[in-house]
């Protein structure tokens, strides 16, 4: 059975909205052992929908879900890392335990996620230690995990808006970018100004649920166009423009009310212009 990227989004948010429901019960009733064995699920699966969403090359996708080896949960995530986290992520960095261990993320879920003695160990330590130890840190993998869930849910109605993949690539990269990352950008983007597109006029229009728009722009180094853009939803994108027209100034405003007069015509509503 095929689905589309929003349905497999969608259904690799509601997985992961099971586990965290599941978590919160197991903490509530004191099953610390089960919320340890829970740690890397939530995470492999976002990692899994976004290696296969913006990773993957199209004819790896029937491996990746098909379960078949080799289909390792680290090597996907550095490729994720890579792509989508921009080399920001955690797992493999090493951090400081509330002992003043030395671990690895990754390495932890692992052990967790395979049962291991030391996942058993880690667990008598929870129940031996006050609440307020532990209950900050159970707090804040449920907000992490929860996080995902919103971006998961963000990006699948980028698709199900007609999104172009590497729009919503570069949506869930901007959710994951760092202040520091942002900092930086934003200093690129001082040395090297891009000249804004030059807007000269716009009406939105709409039509029993659809919408037109009708815009006369100039993008820098370029002529002047003239674009009509038709579509059941409330954007413009290269996907619904129908008419792209260039020219002159004059031309391209005589175009634009041409189309606008005849769309008046034809029973469209006027809902906004500049």
């Amino acid at each position: 059975m095929r689905q589309s990227s929003a349905e497999v989004i969608d259904w690799t948010k509601r997985c992961i909205v099971e586990l965290i429901q599941s978590v919160i019960d197991d903490v509530n009733k004191g099953r610390m052992f089960a919320y340890l064995t829970r740690w890397r699920d939530p995470e492999e699966l976002y990692t899994r929908v976004l290696y296969a969403m913006f990773v993957a090359p199209a004819d790896h996708l029937p491996h990746i879900f098909s379960g078949d080896i080799p289909n390792g949960f680290a090597a996907m995530w550095k490729k994720v890392n890579e792509v989508v986290f921009e080399g920001n992520g955690t797992l493999f960095k090493e951090q400081v335990g509330l002992g003043g261990e030395v671990f690895k993320p990754m390495d932890a879920l692992n052990q967790n996620a395979h049962n291991s003695f030391s996942t058993m160990l880690t667990t008598i330590s929870i129940v031996r230690s006050k609440p307020e130890e532990w209950q900050p840190r159970i707090k804040k993998h449920v907000e992490h995990w929860q996080k995902h869930v919103e971006y998961l849910n963000h990006i699948e109605l980028l698709f199900r808006a007609g999104r172009k993949k590497e729009d919503v690539l570069q949506a869930i990269i901007n959710m994951h970018r760092s202040i520091k990352r942002w900092e930086e950008v934003a200093r690129e983007q001082a040395r090297n100004p891009v000249p804004p597109v030059k807007l000269l006029k716009v009406a939105f229009l709409s039509k029993g649920g659809r919408w037109r728009y009708l815009v006369v722009d100039q993008p820098p180094g370029e002529d002047l166009r003239f674009r009509v853009h038709i579509d059941d939803r409330r954007y413009a994108s290269k996907g619904n423009m129908v008419v792209v027209r260039t020219g002159t100034e004059t031309e391209m405003l005589a175009a634009f009310d041409s189309d606008y007069q005849a769309a008046l015509k034809e029973g469209w509503q006027l809902e906004g212009s500049h």
